[in-house]
């Protein structure tokens, strides 16, 4: 249960980034409120995550994950462009992320 805690964690902080982005400095008032929504909703997955998952570990991935979740959406829906020391950076975030979930135990 723990790993889906996780994964919901992952993708509403990811979801209240690209709000945020959307909100236009807040101009865009609707867009803030759902970003605020779905950063509370992140706080009680990862707490939920956390009864059973290593609080370092999950926090690596969770921030690893939320960061490559990001990237990709900036890229994909608001062109954003990357260098390629940042894509070789965004690769070794995946490497890192790899090697955090080699023979992860979970309790």
């Amino acid at each position: 249960m723990g790993n889906l805690f996780l994964l919901l964690t992952i993708v509403s902080e990811s979801a209240a980034v690209i709000l945020m982005k959307q909100s236009d400095g807040f101009d865009r008032v609707i867009f803030a409120v759902f970003a605020f929504v779905a950063y509370a909703l992140s706080f009680v997955f990862l707490t939920l995550a956390l009864k059973t998952l290593p609080a370092g570990l999950t926090n690596g991935i969770w921030a690893a994950s939320s960061a490559l979740l990001v990237a990709l959406a900036g890229w994909l829906f608001f062109k954003e462009r990357f260098t390629t020391i940042q894509y070789i950076s965004l690769l070794l975030i995946v490497i890192g992320l790899i090697g955090l979930n080699i023979n992860k135990v979970n309790p």
